[in-house]
């Protein structure tokens, strides 16, 4: 055997990759953080395939094992796909990011699912370790598509792993089990989080809320509303606990850690509407917010000086969606307007909110009037 042929033996049994046509490890990794920069996921996620396959080739032959049992020499890692396995689990989930997509449809958040779980299968076959904020955007994902088992696979893979779940990591799978109506389990992970010494945060209590009025229990989502304002508004709060409540009652004092955010106030006016109580969702938005659902020129100048919260997007979203869903039409109209004075812009999914198949059913008419005077006033199709 000559030095040339030998140098390429060893180069062969080291990268897999000497003597074959193909980009290299490091190209292929090069290729996906260029597509992640410039928002293409398929490309990114094509080259991460195509550098986990690389990385399956390149197996020691089991001939002369220990004439060239050696790592391989600087000048022969680019051609490898292994150098860039751990850097690529770690940059890939950047195409993962929801929060940065606008308008997915129903098939895109399927394969970004898909995605997600093979990257799970992936990771775990290399054992890799994933950090807190690798598991909030896994359980974001599987939370908008509604899968509580892949949350909980997430949720047991990061436990067996050793990652230090953090209160925000608490929250993400919270609100995963909320999504994917595991209510029970929602329950069992804040008992959990109680228990591990977490502190919650505002967005705790704020999946709180919607856990209970999702689970019929008005008053114990009341009373948490209450601890948020620190000055209860309400009446006739039930004294005795139901299954979500006591090991709140019985576990370590929050006093500093709670205020009423936003969040918290939407939750709560969702609570409102899920239980038809359309008054008292109006007197509330107007006692924190000084504005009625049917306010003046006067009552938004006065807004200004008032120092209450400022209503966002959902804050208006949930007051539609209840009462275009009570068939108080005019009402849902008078906010769509309010929303804009407001400087919040209406959007298709405002549109959406009003005009359902259940209200086209009951009044397709008055649907396609709303539907014209949204686009003619504000654009929205």
């Amino acid at each position: 055997m000559n030095r040339l042929t030998l140098k390429l033996a060893v180069r062969t049994l080291h990268t897999g990759t000497v003597g074959t046509k193909g980009p290299t490890g490091r190209d292929l990794f090069n290729r996906m953080n260029s597509c992640i920069r410039d928002n293409d996921p398929s490309g990114a996620w094509l080259n991460y395939q195509q550098l986990l396959h690389m990385r399956t080739t390149e197996q020691p032959h089991s001939l002369n094992r220990s004439l060239f049992a050696q790592t391989p020499r600087p000048r022969d890692l680019p051609l490898s796909a292994r150098p860039y396995i751990h850097d690529a689990h770690s940059r890939i989930l950047r195409v993962l990011h929801i929060n940065s997509i606008h308008g997915y449809s129903r098939p895109h958040l399927d394969q970004l699912a898909q995605w997600a779980a093979q990257y799970v299968r992936e990771a775990a076959a290399d054992s890799h370790v994933l950090a807190a904020s690798d598991v909030n955007t896994l359980l974001h994902v599987f939370a908008v598509q509604r899968n509580g088992t892949a949350a909980d696979h997430v949720w047991q893979y990061a436990t067996l792993t050793g990652v230090v779940a953090d209160v925000t990591n608490y929250n993400a799978y919270i609100n995963a089990c909320l999504r994917a109506g595991n209510y029970g389990r929602a329950f069992e992970v804040v008992r959990e989080m109680r228990e591990r010494g977490v502190q919650p945060s505002t967005w705790t209590q704020a999946y709180l809320i919607r856990l209970y009025g999702e689970t019929g229990d008005l008053e114990s989502a009341r009373r948490e509303f209450a601890r948020a304002c620190r000055n209860s508004p309400w009446t006739g709060v039930a004294e005795t606990s139901s299954i979500g409540t006591k090991y709140w009652q019985e576990k370590t004092d929050d006093h500093g850690v709670y205020g009423l955010g936003i969040g918290t106030f939407n939750e709560m006016l969702g609570v409102l509407g899920r239980n038809g109580l359309m008054s008292e969702m109006r007197d509330l938005f107007m006692r924190f917010t000084g504005l009625s659902v049917e306010a003046t020129d006067s009552e938004l100048q006065a807004r200004a000086r008032h120092t209450g919260l400022r209503p966002n997007a959902h804050t208006f979203h949930e007051l539609i969606h209840w009462h275009a869903t009570y068939w108080d039409m005019d009402t849902a109209v008078n906010i769509v307007r309010l929303m804009s004075k407001c400087g919040v812009r209406p959007v298709p999914k405002t549109l959406k909110l009003i005009v359902t198949p259940q209200t086209a059913e009951r009044d397709v008419e008055t649907c396609a009037q709303i539907a014209i005077l949204l686009r003619e006033e504000y654009g929205v199709q």
